[in-house]
């Protein structure tokens, strides 16, 4: 009788609700998988050579992130930027709502990021002779960064020169 009660008790564990529940509740495809193109899934983005995270919040501090990943020169650069989440929470708001807003927010913002991007790079400066002179996107994404638009929203941001096998900085 021991054995079937530590029996129960061990599945009613594995069950449970506090050991599977996840802070962000709400289920979303994973990327690559078989629904992958489903429009609840936006927090990765590719571009040609790069490609973008949102990541998860910081309910303590207020922040959350986006992360671009760019591939250029055989090299890997990370730019970063840290997303002010303050001032979202609305009364009444129960956590899950206020959970999709931080979410929304964050994807908004990075898209912005990303378009600003895209415009600088594809609109790159003449020289004197009148030959294109390219913009790299490791550039583009770091000005974009400045835009007046988009600076109210971060609270900090940078950059790193990444291993390209593992995603870790490089000393």
């Amino acid at each position: 009788m021991k054995l079937k009660t530590i029996l129960q008790i061990s599945e009613w564990i594995s069950h449970g609700i506090a050991v599977n529940r996840n802070p962000d509740s709400k289920l979303r495809p994973t990327p690559g998988g078989w629904n992958d193109g489903a429009e609840s899934w936006d927090g990765i983005t590719e571009g040609k050579d790069w490609f973008c995270y949102v990541e998860g919040n910081n309910h303590d501090k207020k922040l959350t992130g986006a992360t671009i990943y760019i591939n250029e020169d055989g090299k890997t650069y990370k730019v970063w930027a840290k997303i002010k989440t303050g001032r979202l929470r609305k009364p009444n708001d129960t956590n899950e709502a206020y959970r999709e807003r931080i979410r929304k927010h964050a994807n908004k913002v990075a898209k912005s990021w990303m378009s600003g991007a895209k415009k600088i790079h594809n609109n790159p400066d003449l020289n004197e002779v009148g030959n294109v002179i390219p913009i790299s996107w490791k550039t583009s994404f770091l000005e974009a960064l400045k835009d007046s638009k988009l600076r109210p929203y971060l609270a900090d941001c940078g950059q790193a020169e990444i291993d390209s096998v593992n995603f870790t900085p490089r000393r």
